[in-house]
Order: structure tokens, then sequence, then C-alpha cells
């Protein structure tokens, strides 16, 4: 018997080093960075997918560290901001997947006084740590932000549009520490701290933001500017294959922020509002080539809001709308606003062919899309109806599979869109 309770316990014991030689193992796992590129060249498939992975990306190797450096001089002519020209440019270092940090400058001005300055840095995540850390600056000076009034009918006049008559100068400095924590898995949150000035004028006369003085200048009871700080947090979920161009898996975030001035309140009118944003995208490969790709968002803003918020939407990376390059292509910037908006992107996305050409990898897709989308007043006004409509072809040239250039033609009932963008809609 005593054997029998010996033996019993020895089996016990092999178990419970085992399981303790797996837990520690899977916490060795869990804390290891991911995919690095110093990986034992073992031959295995993972090797040859780092292998093709790295091989679109790096550019350049120093003391043994792989990097990648891809820019564009950017030069171009309008009729309303005169000659536009600046650059943009990206570092990163790929030590890990989806890299180790990333560095974006881009910096463009007119000779007519438009200036759009950013930079950003993004660290995913510190070695030996669960958390990353994002900084983010930039500088706006917009001379045709855009402004039609709230509600999903306001009017489009052509002869208005051409007088500059929705347009007003935006002038935005900004600045936005974030700290990002992954959870579990794809799991990941962060929390955000910023701060902000807006400086608004009209740009022309007669003009949209001037009504009768002690009446609501449409649907605005007043044009409020100035300095304002803003708390951001929001919760993702991100299985995509990459970042920059995916092609399956799924990104959903849930975004909260809300910015006030209270503390500035002697000098300036009061801001007080919360903006809600969801974020659902999904990827789907339905063969070698085709990829279909999909997106919705939907937003809420509730308080004290300003012209200004209403131009844009929100979440980890902000975008005009509702109208424009990255919402309704085929209808004008910002041309629809309220408190409650809602859209959809779908592209069904074809890979061309993929070039090398001076040892830069060049990947070239064509683009059918469609957008929908509508705002309202209240929660309580929501009908699934009303909803505006684009369609679309464009192109996409992936350069080393981490910098976009996107051209887009959009066309609605109302009027049409041509851009160049670059990044992906989404």
């Amino acid at each position: 018997m005593s054997g029998a309770l010996c033996g019993k316990r020895r089996r016990q014991a092999r178990l419970a080093l085992l399981l303790a030689l797996l837990w520690s193992a899977a916490g060795a796992a869990e804390e290891a960075p991911q995919d690095s590129v110093r990986r034992p060249a073992t031959g295995g498939p993972q090797t040859v997918e780092m292998v093709r992975w790295l091989a679109h990306r790096r550019q350049l190797t120093i003391a043994g560290v792989p990097y990648g450096f891809t820019g564009l001089p950017v030069l171009y002519y309008s009729a309303r901001t005169g000659w536009n020209y600046g650059a943009r440019l990206q570092w990163a270092d790929y030590r890990r997947r989806p890299y180790r940090y990333k560095f974006i400058l881009h910096a463009v001005r007119s000779t007519e006084g438009k200036a759009d300055y950013f930079l950003r840095l993004k660290v995913p995540r510190i070695s030996g740590t669960l958390f990353g850390v994002l900084l983010q600056t930039s500088f706006e000076r917009n001379m045709r932000s855009r402004y039609y009034g709230r509600g999903n009918d306001t009017e489009y006049d052509k002869d208005l549009f051409d007088k500059s008559y929705y347009f007003y100068v935006l002038e935005e400095p900004r600045f936005l520490f974030s700290l990002l924590r992954r959870l579990y898995g794809p799991a990941t949150m962060s929390v955000g701290l910023g701060l902000e000035r807006t400086d608004i004028r009209p740009r022309s006369e007669p003009s949209i933001l001037k009504g009768t003085p002690g009446e609501a200048v449409n649907g605005i009871d007043e044009v409020v500017e100035g300095v304002t700080g803003f708390v951001s947090a929001t919760l993702e979920w991100d299985s995509r294959d990459d970042e920059t161009v995916p092609l399956v898996g799924t990104f959903h975030e849930w975004s909260y922020e809300t910015s006030r001035n209270s503390l500035l309140a002697l000098f300036f009118e009061e801001i007080d509002y919360q903006r809600y944003t969801f974020t659902d995208a999904r990827y789907w490969p339905l063969s070698e080539r085709l990829n279909l790709a999909h997106r919705t968002v939907f937003e809420v803003l509730d308080g004290s809001i300003p012209l200004y918020a209403y131009g844009e939407i929100g979440g980890s990376r902000r975008i005009k709308g509702l109208g424009g390059s990255d919402a309704l292509r085929g209808f004008d910037t910002q041309r629809f606003t309220d408190n409650i908006r809602f859209f959809t992107n779908t592209e069904m996305r074809y890979r061309l062919r993929t070039t090398r050409n001076f040892g830069q990898h060049l990947e070239w897709n064509g683009v059918l899309f469609a957008d929908t989308g509508r705002v309202w007043h209240r929660l309580a006004e929501m009908r699934p109806a009303g909803f505006h409509w684009t369609a679309g072809l464009g192109g996409r040239v992936y350069w080393n599979a981490d910098f976009v250039i996107r051209v887009d033609m959009g066309f609605s009932a109302e009027q049409s869109y041509t851009g160049v963008k670059y990044r992906n809609i989404f």
C-alpha cells in the first residue's frame, strides 16, 4: 500500500511539474514579442512567412535592424488655395510585427495660406510590457472647412458654393497623448489626454455663419471657439492580419471622448460636449486576388457642441465627415451634419498586379465601392429611410505594404468627387 501511495504521489508530482512547465511556457509566450524577425532559421512555415513579410517592407538595415522608409513629395494646384506643396514621410522599425515603432510626418502648405502639419509616433508595445504609447501633434489652417447647416436634407446651392458661402476658415492646433494597454489576444484599450485650440472666421461675405443677432445661426446658437482639453477612452478588438493593408479579420472599436473648457470659462464661451463613436470593419478574401471590405460607423454627439466638432467623426483616427474622401465619396466634404451620424463603406478590392522595381515592392489594386449615410437630430427620430448613396471606382498602390496611394472617383445624385489620399479609407 505504501509503495502504491508513493507511486501515486510521484505521478501527482510529475503532473504538477508538467502543468507548471506548461503554465510557464504559456506565460513566456504571452510576454515574448510576437512575430519577432530574429527567429532561428528553422525553415518552418512561420519563418518563411516572416521572411516574406519583411521583404515587402524593409528598405535598409542598420546595425542588424530592419527599417522601412517611404515618402513622396506633394505638389498640386487648386483654384481656391493656390499651389500646394510639401511631403509625407514614414519611418518604421520592423524588428517585430506590426512594427516596433512608426513615425509619420505630413507637411503641406499653400500659397494662399492653407497649412496642414501632422506628426505621429506610435509604439504598439514597449518591450517587456503590455503597454504602448501614441503621440500626435498637428496644426491645420483649413481655408475651406464646410458647414451646410444641421439636418439630413440641407440645401446645396451651386452658386452659393462657388461664392464660398458655405465655407469658413478653421485654424486648429492639437496635441494628443494616448497610453495603450493590451488586454488579451486581439483586445486592447487606451486612454488619451489632449489639448486643442480653435479659431473660426467666415471665408466670404455673405456667409452661412452670419445670421440675425440674437437668433440661431442655421441650427447653432453661437459659433463657439477657444481652447479645450479632452479625455478619450477606447476599447478595441483587432484581429486583422495587417493594420495598413488588411485582407482578413475584424476591427471593432468603442470610443468615448469628452471635451470641455470649464477651467477657462472666464475667457471663452463654454464648451462641454461628449462624443460616442462605434466602428466595425470586416475583411473577407473571396479569392486569391479579390477581397471584400465593409465598414460601419455610428456616432452620437451630446452637450454644448461647438461648430468645429460637427465637422469630424471621432475614434482613434478622426476623419472629416459626413461626406468627402473618408465617408460619402460623391458628396462634398462635411456635407451632412447633426447630433447623430451613421455611414457605411463597402469596397471590392482586386489585386491587378505586383511589381518590384529598384528594390521597391508595389502592389496595384482596382476598387469598386458604394457608400451610404445619413444624420438625425435625436435618437428617437432614427428610421431606416432617407439614406444618401454614392458609388464609384478607384485605384490603390501599396508601396512596400505600408504606404498607400489612394485615388477615388465617387458619384451621387447631387455632386461628384475625385481625390487622392495617402491612406486606405479603412
